[in-house]
This record gives structure tokens, sequence and C-alpha cells, in this order.
């Protein structure tokens, strides 16, 4: 069983459709796990694991990925190398709702931890990730529904 999770290592998770994967990207003691979600579904593991680069849908999210290890949610699968001066998406993006009212987007500013909020975005802000982190279960349940970025508005 595989004990450290280190950057570029390649997770597989179960979904009613099939296999979905992620990357690590970044960790640290207070954020936790940041993954890059291969935003696709696989009948069966990839022969080269190398071809998970080739999906264009991605995002990033937090995610317990140590403890989905432990529990054995997740299965170590490969490694990819992260690109040379990556760095961890600076802003993110989250509905703002109050009392189920749709108020607009809060864009997150992740080095200040400001929040501006728009009531429309642009076509660069639609394509940041969502804010937070989110559990195996609902990371499984966006997987199955097909859930994507230039979708989510």
């Amino acid at each position: 069983m595989m004990t450290r999770v280190k950057l570029g290592d390649i997770f597989e998770i179960k979904t009613a459709k099939g296999n979905a994967y992620f990357q690590c990207v970044h960790s640290d003691k207070l954020e936790g796990e940041l993954i890059k979600v291969f935003n696709h579904n696989f009948e069966e593991r990839p022969k080269a694991i190398e071809e998970l680069l080739k999906v264009e849908d991605c995002y990033y999210v937090g995610f317990p990925l140590k403890y989905a290890l432990k529990q054995k949610i997740v299965e170590h699968v490969g490694m990819i190398p992260i690109p040379k001066g990556f760095k961890k998406p600076r802003y993110t993006r989250s509905k703002h709702v109050i009392r189920g009212e749709f108020r607009g987007w809060h864009i997150t500013d992740s080095e200040t931890g400001k929040m501006v909020l728009v009531q429309e975005l642009t076509e660069e802000q639609k394509q940041l990730s969502p804010t937070g982190i989110v559990n195996d279960t609902y990371l499984i349940e966006r997987l199955e529904e097909g859930w994507a970025l230039d979708s989510w508005v």
C-alpha cells in the first residue's frame, strides 16, 4: 500500500459510468491536496497513463486525497510529472445564492483570500475551477452527471 502522496501521482476513482482519473498537483499542511480532475469517464484504465493528457476538459479542486487513499476509495495508478513552472490556479469561483436566489458569482483570489462579486462571468472567468474542497461522493456525482466548467452556469 502506498503511504505517501507525491505531486504528479495519478489516481483512479470508480463511478457508475466507468473509471475517472485525477492528478495530485499541489499539497500543503493548511489546504491539503489540490487535484486536477481529468473530466472524462473511461470504460477501462488507459494502457498508457499519459493518454490522460489528451483529455482537454479538466478542472482543479481541493480533495482529501490522503484520507481517500487510506480508505481505499481511490487507487494509485501511475505518475505523470507536473510541468515545470506549474502554479496552482490563483482564482476560483463559486455561486453566490441567498435564500435560494442566485445573486452572482464570487471570484476568490487564493493568494489574498479576497472575494469579488460579479453578476455575469467573462469567458475567462467561465474557465475558473470551483472554490473549495469536495469529498469522494460529490466528485463521483459530478463525474457521472457529466458536469463541466463551461456548462456550470
